[in-house]
């Protein structure tokens, strides 16, 4: 009997606005757990945020309440304008009833605050709105189409792997294994390095071929 093929998962692809490196990474930790396989584009300005959102077709976008002290409330709209439907989940250090309605009135689909309970059930919370977000991907005009498949420009990929470049030689210079008690951060190392190379591939695919 012959062995069946088995089916490819397609990816899921995420943004990811936040300037703490911290929660980016406990966020992509999450997201590779129990999503994989996924695309994971994270930016530290709400600028980029805009920028990547406008120019690509996520799944769904995780932002925090303030990035670069500036809350995110203000851009919110912009960012659900740019991303055309994807669903925007916020999460942020505060618990605030009237902050979130704010942000769902302004285009968030949902507004969790930093609680280890929420960690615990970031999972379910995610599931449910990159459905949502994969229904609205299908109704996108063009969508499944390889516009250099809606991803960011180059610009923009250039200063995010310039960026992640700059925190891996961070973790990996000579100053920080000559420091006592700051050991070679290994899996943060690995998981910058993936990021940087998920970038380059894509970049990749951006590059008229000759």
């Amino acid at each position: 009997m012959a062995s069946r093929t088995p089916k490819k998962v397609k990816a899921r692809y995420v943004l990811v606005i936040e300037d703490n490196i911290h929660h980016a990474e406990l966020l992509t930790e999450v997201l590779d757990r129990h999503f994989a396989p996924v695309i994971i584009h994270t930016v530290d300005t709400i600028e980029d945020g805009i920028e990547f959102a406008a120019q690509s077709d996520y799944d769904i976008i995780i932002s925090a309440g303030v990035i670069r002290e500036t809350p995110v409330t203000d851009f919110i709209a912009r960012i659900s304008k740019a991303g055309r439907g994807t669903p925007i989940v916020v999460i942020s250090g505060r618990s605030d009833e009237k902050l979130a309605a704010e942000l769902i009135k302004r285009g968030a689909s949902e507004y969790l605050a930093k609680t280890r309970e929420t960690l615990e059930n970031l999972p379910s919370f995610l599931e449910k709105h990159f459905a949502a977000g994969r229904a609205v991907k299908r109704k996108k005009p063009g969508a499944g189409k390889a516009q250099a498949s809606g991803a960011p420009s180059p610009a923009a990929i250039i200063r995010e792997v310039d960026r992640l470049t700059q925190q891996a030689l961070a973790i990996a210079g000579p100053r920080r294994r000559k420091r006592r008690g700051a050991p070679l951060d290994v899996e943060q190392l690995d998981r910058l390095l993936g990021q940087i190379q998920r970038l380059r591939e894509l970049a990749g695919k951006l590059t008229p071929k000759e």
